[in-house]
């Protein structure tokens, strides 16, 4: 085991004991990847201001419009999440706004956990990411942005 992978595991046990989010009707293997869920939420979490990554919620609804089942979901966030890369991206938006992320050199086991839990979690829409992006849209001038982002404000979170 490498320096990298010690410390993602160490970071990984550290991060499942203080990670508070509880979900009900997960099956084994997706309540074992929540454990190992806050490896993700790092950059992911929809209140980060400026925003590192995508809010899962967005990222599992367009995993799920380009899968045709729960294993071809898996199969195609193990993939990327090991290998980032422009050509293998799902969530076009998603890189065209904040760029490719880093490969998380886990072990496929694990990915799969948590793909499976990212897969059967029903993520709260991202209200507070949404507000940000609208901020960060007006800005910029990005008038186009801004006007997809008040549209999902408004749709969810009223």
């Amino acid at each position: 085991m490498n320096h990298t992978t010690i410390s993602i595991s160490l970071f990984l046990l550290f991060a499942s004991v203080s990670f508070s989010a509880h979900s009900s009707g997960l099956s084994a293997e997706a309540q074992a990847g929540e454990t190992l869920f806050p490896a993700c939420f790092v950059c992911h979490n929809p209140e980060m201001d400026p925003p590192l990554g995508p809010p899962m919620w967005s990222v599992q609804r367009v995993y799920q419009r380009n899968s045709i089942d729960a294993a071809d979901f898996i199969q195609a966030m193990v993939s990327f999440v090991k290998a980032p890369s422009l050509d293998t991206a799902i969530h076009k938006e998603g890189v065209r706004q904040l760029g490719l992320m880093p490969a998380l050199p886990l072990p496929d086991e694990m990915l799969a956990k948590i793909a499976r839990y990212i897969y059967e979690e029903q993520f709260q829409p991202p209200c507070a990411h949404w507000e940000i992006a609208l901020k960060q849209a007006a800005q910029k001038g990005d008038a186009e942005h801004a006007k997809k982002d008040q549209r999902m404000l408004d749709k969810y979170c009223q």
